[in-house]
């Protein structure tokens, strides 16, 4: 009987911690373009690097991309900036989708530049300008919920020009996507941060203060040695006749050892003081990604 109990317990304990580590099915649709700023093949690459941010997590469920297309000429009827309504929303629900990810080639050009070295030889290399535009929409509500514009970072002559000295406009085009892959993987880490439970505390100082413990993430999250999260407990709080969940900051740790796809060990690097307590009181504590 007892180990009946102990099983069900542990099935119990599974159960939740793949609850809450469920992955985000997240549709992305085609991208939308002006063909005066930007060429097909270049806003096809750029709308697979987004693609590819999402999957490289190994946290979402990409919807099928070949059913997004039917999307497309939907959205491109709708254009409220901070809501959408009807087909869109409706077959994106219908096709399992919790989010939309909604992207705008602002800019994809490359400049032809001249250098003349005053002996009549003319150098001619090509730089770029990369604008990009992307929404997050809520299937539930429809609402745009984010909306953030993704461009390189600005030289102090080039104005967001980048791609000096490429020998080609293509070349010139894919130096300025390299350059923004940072803020595009920053975009989809900000506005989809995981969260996983706290497993157990592994290790205490001589005060009592927790130092290594273990969470429910590991590599099928994307997770690896180095990730630094956020350390919070989750309480209620009253406001009016309503009652909503805050997440309290206590303090941040890093991971020493992704064990395998469920697990990772984590180093405490701070609020040590305040988990112990709090988690030997059953709160709720959880870890979570770090923003940008």
């Amino acid at each position: 009987m007892k180990t009946k109990f102990l099983v069900v317990l542990l099935l119990t304990f599974i159960s939740n911690v793949f609850a809450q580590t469920e992955k985000v099915s997240v549709g992305i649709l085609p991208f939308s373009y002006v063909s005066s700023s930007a060429d097909y093949q270049n806003v096809i690459s750029i709308q697979e690097a987004v693609i590819n941010s999402f999957v490289k997590t190994k946290r979402f469920a990409i919807v099928d991309r070949s059913k997004m297309d039917a999307l497309k000429s939907e959205k491109e009827l709708q254009k409220g900036e901070d809501f959408m309504d009807g087909s869109v929303v409706e077959q994106g629900k219908s096709l399992g989708a919790k989010f939309l990810i909604s992207g705008h080639v602002v800019s994809a050009q490359a400049q032809e530049m001249r250098a003349d070295d005053g002996k009549g030889n003319v150098e001619i290399t090509y730089k770029a300008k990369l604008v990009i535009s992307l929404k997050v929409i809520d299937i539930e509500t429809g609402q745009v919920v984010n909306s953030e514009t993704i461009e390189p970072k600005a030289g102090s002559s080039l104005m967001g020009m980048i791609g000096m000295g490429a020998s080609s406009p293509q070349v010139a085009i894919e130096k300025a996507m390299k350059s923004i892959q940072e803020k595009i993987d920053a975009f989809v880490s900000n506005n989809f941060p995981v969260v996983f439970s706290v497993v157990e505390i592994q290790e205490k100082d001589s005060k009592g203060a927790a130092t290594t413990i273990l969470i429910s993430g590991g590599s099928a999250f994307g997770l690896k040695k180095g990730t630094k999260l956020k350390l919070v407990e989750i309480v209620e709080v009253k406001v009016g006749n309503t009652t909503k969940q805050r997440k309290k900051e206590i303090g941040e740790v890093k991971i020493t050892k992704v064990e395998d796809e469920e697990f990772s060990i984590c180093e405490v690097r701070s609020g040590g003081a305040d988990l112990s307590p709090k988690f030997d009181a059953k709160a709720n504590i959880q870890v979570i990604t770090l923003t940008e």
